[in-house]
């Protein structure tokens, strides 16, 4: 055979076979030559995880404000944070401890980040025009007590929330959701609750141990309550994710 032969021309599916570095698209078309990309698998975790950061960040925001409806006091985060313990109810659920832990140490340093950033702004000098310094000292001043509060109940919360989440699983595998969704969200925001009570009372104006103790326990009845009214969303969302994450029906088949 000649040393000169024509090697062997590429099968029509060879091009399919390797993933395309643009993206998680392997038959999307591949960079000119001379310019590289990571390749970036396909998976719904960096969705949720910027869901994560954008909710922790507005609540804290929205916590600055006390609300009440008649005898019950709150805060104005208090329709978003739930959202946050849906969110991590889907990632321990589908991805497991260690993205949950990923996830939660990211937005927390974010949330962190956030009160950094205010801190800074309210400090610059406001210029000559600026007739707002005052209001916007007033709504996010107060921010970076919140931030230490809410963070530090949040890292706690979460990480328990997510613990509990996986141990129960252990033992359930697929069977039981309802179970391990609200014994890790009676464990978590028990303790994300009693830590972020402690540090944002006094600085939404609570300074009485009744209005404290109203504070706290409603806090908690109520994020455990919207738990279990919106656990149809939270079943739909872990059931549409689980669908669609690649390994996911091949790591719950091998575990059989």
């Amino acid at each position: 055979m000649s040393s000169h032969a024509t090697p062997p021309r590429p099968s029509a599916a060879a091009p399919h076979a390797v993933a395309s570095p643009s993206g998680d698209d392997p038959a999307a078309p591949r960079p000119a030559r001379g310019a590289a990309f990571a390749s970036r698998p396909r998976t719904y975790f960096d969705l949720v995880l910027a869901g994560y950061c954008v909710i922790l960040v507005l609540s804290n925001i929205g916590a600055t404000k006390g609300v009440q409806f008649g005898p019950v006091i709150t805060d104005g985060g208090f329709f978003l944070f739930p959202l946050a313990y849906v969110l991590g109810d889907v990632v321990s659920e589908v991805y497991g401890f260690r993205a949950a832990r990923r996830a939660i140490l990211t937005s927390f340093f974010f949330g962190a980040f956030s009160s950094l950033v205010f801190w800074i702004v309210i400090a610059l000098p406001a210029a000559p025009f600026y007739e707002n310094q005052s209001a916007f000292e007033a709504v996010l001043g107060p921010v970076p007590l919140i931030v230490a509060g809410s963070l530090l109940g949040y890292l706690v919360g979460q990480l328990l929330n997510a613990y509990v989440m996986v141990k129960v699983k252990e033992r359930t595998s697929e069977k039981h959701l309802w179970a391990r969704l609200i014994s890790s969200t009676l464990v978590g925001e028990l303790v994300d609750t009693l830590i972020f009570c402690a540090v944002a009372a006094p600085v939404i104006g609570i300074d009485s141990w009744s209005a404290f103790a109203n504070y706290a326990v409603v806090g908690y009845v109520y994020k455990c309550l919207v738990e279990v009214v919106i656990m149809p969303v939270t079943y739909a969302a872990i059931a549409w994710i689980k669908r669609r994450e690649p390994g996911y029906a091949q790591a719950a088949t091998s575990q059989r």
